[in-house]
């Protein structure tokens, strides 16, 4: 009778643990096999956000554009910001940068496929505007061409700004 009782008082606990666990959207795009320098350079144009409603509209028409050089600069054009919102986790469209600075390709973080961890490849950025948030961007693809993708906030929320990389 004791195991019995344990079984379901430890049921509830269960099911509150695995309710409580979330999971990026995106992480089975992430890049983890580290790429090839020559394979990273190149210019990512934003293709998605999901900060706000609106989708690309918020760009009101313009291109907002990422060029990574092979000598480790890269210029950000048009890049988005957004202030955060409490209210319902999105943002509010704040204004947009143009920056230069330094890149370089290396581990940004790690996934889980269940069986072990593995490390993602991203881009470190280290711009000359310290309002360009981020100081890396995720690759995803297991192959070339690559893409970019930029986490807002809390990676569980899928707020992201989703790059692709011009041909």
């Amino acid at each position: 009778m004791t195991v019995a009782l344990m079984r379901y008082n430890t049921l509830p606990l269960f099911l509150m643990l695995l309710a409580g666990c979330q999971y990026d959207p995106y992480a089975q795009q992430f890049t983890t096999n580290q790429p090839e320098a020559s394979d990273v350079h190149g210019e990512y144009i934003l293709a998605q956000q999901t900060i706000s409603s609106g989708g690309l509209a918020i760009l009101g028409g313009r291109e907002c554009a990422l060029y990574l050089h092979e000598d480790g600069r890269f210029v950000a054009t048009n890049y988005p910001t957004w202030k955060p919102t409490f209210t319902d986790g999105s943002g509010q469209f704040a204004e947009f940068l143009s920056s230069t600075g330094r890149w370089s390709c290396q581990t940004v973080g790690t996934v889980s496929d269940g069986s072990g961890s593995r490390s993602t490849w991203g881009i470190r950025v280290d711009a000359t505007d310290r309002r360009l948030k981020s100081d890396h961007f995720t690759l995803t693809g297991s192959e070339p061409p690559y893409g970019l993708i930029m986490t807002y906030g809390d990676p569980d929320a899928g707020t992201v700004l989703i790059f692709r990389r011009r041909p």
